[in-house]
């Protein structure tokens, strides 16, 4: 028995599907709003129950199915919910398993038993706009924050120094100097100005890029163990000068343009948003325009079609696989002869053949994705790129 309270890893996943116990409850949890454990609990006794009627109108003996469900059960009571209400949850279930996973992305309630355990829930990307950072850039002041569902945090940066003119003074040539800031005039610049070694040296740039570095160099270790999108908020070309710097690899390309010195948290994260919205978009548009061109110029080796990409998938010869996340097509599939029958509803023994291709394109190590099906290309809610 596995419990993994947080999201599942694809090694996880394919390591669930592998298992060839039978029969899986895959039981899905919604997140209740904080103060309502108590209706989520009662939710939950629902689904077990309506579990234990499957189980029992399929023929299996009813003793058995409620040993098997026991650890869900337990998780019935309020008080073990609470602590994960604002997360939604998957519970997997068969004889001698149980596997339960936080999931990062509202799920609705749902129960489905089968041969084996329903993986699409776990496929799901969690939405960008629910965790990502916003650094806001100016050459006084340097600001961290995360925004979530919950709210929006300060991210300490104790390496990072609070604007460039707390950084450690140097001269032209690396050593210790003292450094005298000349104050701005009208059509001017500030900037340092170093004595000695020939005259007085001004290098406002390479302050500005060694400051810039600092930060970089104490953003990347604050991040060093998340993969969320990070917005950059600052004037155009100390944004600029710092993506040219930036060791953190998930700095999305837009950015909140301007200086952000007298802009609350709450507008820049709101802002970031919008820009974290628009780059979405944009890389759902560019997967979409780079598969209709292999559709339109080497059609071998993508395609939309259920009927091809179910025997591909089981070959091991899927790369990438999108699936709708919001739909199901019921049917049988028998790889022996490939033969393949639909139904409009699910009748007995039926699997959503999405979710089957989906297993097997884990299996043979390719990538599937659940997503919206009005993000897949066609209208047949899924996509595939072969490898060959």
């Amino acid at each position: 028995m596995k419990v993994l309270l947080k999201g599942a890893s694809r090694e996880e996943v394919r390591e669930l599907i592998a298992l060839n116990e039978t029969p899986w409850v895959s039981l899905f949890l919604a997140p209740y709003p904080p103060g309502e454990a108590s209706q989520r609990a009662t939710q939950l006794e629902n689904l077990l129950r309506r579990s234990e009627a499957e189980l029992d109108s399929s023929g299996y003996d009813r003793n058995q199915a409620h040993a098997m469900l026991a650890p869900v059960w337990e998780m019935t009571d309020s008080r073990m919910l609470e602590e994960y209400q604002d997360a939604g949850l998957a519970f997997y279930v068969a004889p001698g398993q149980f596997h339960l996973y936080r999931l990062p992305h509202r799920v609705n309630d749902a129960v489905i038993i089968g041969r084996r355990p329903y993986i699409k829930p776990l496929l799901m990307p969690r939405l960008a706009t629910d965790s990502f950072y916003v650094l806001a850039l100016s050459k006084s002041r340097v600001r961290l924050l995360h925004a979530t569902p919950s709210g929006i945090t300060s991210v300490p940066l104790p390496d990072a120094p609070a604007g460039v003119d707390d950084l450690p003074q140097t001269d032209p040539t690396g050593r210790q100097a003292q450094r005298h800031v000349t104050p701005s005039t009208r059509g001017g610049a500030s900037g340092a100005m170093y004595p000695g070694h020939g005259g007085n040296v001004f290098d406002e740039k390479a302050e500005v890029q060694r400051y810039l570095q600092a930060v970089s160099n104490a953003v990347e270790r604050a991040l060093n163990r998340t993969h969320d999108p990070l917005v950059l908020a600052g004037v155009d070309y100390m944004v600029s000068m710092y993506r040219s710097l930036n060791g953190y690899a998930h700095v999305i390309d837009g950015h909140i343009s301007g200086s952000p010195d007298h802009v609350s948290d709450e507008a820049l994260c709101e802002r970031g948003v919008h820009v974290l919205t628009a780059h979405l978009s944009r890389l759902t548009t560019d997967e979409r325009d780079r598969f209709e061109a292999l559709l339109q110029h080497h059609p071998p080796r993508a395609s939309t079609n259920l009927r091809s990409i179910l025997p591909a998938a089981h070959a091991g010869r899927v790369a990438r696989l999108l699936v709708a996340s919001d739909q199901q097509v019921w049917g049988r599939y028998n790889p022996d002869d490939e033969t393949i029958s639909l139904h409009d509803e699910p009748l007995p023994d039926d699997d959503d053949l999405l979710d089957i291709a989906a297993q097997q394109t884990v299996l043979h190590n390719g990538e599937a994705v659940a997503v919206p099906a009005a993000d897949i290309p066609g209208s047949n809610g899924v996509a595939a790129v072969f490898r060959y």
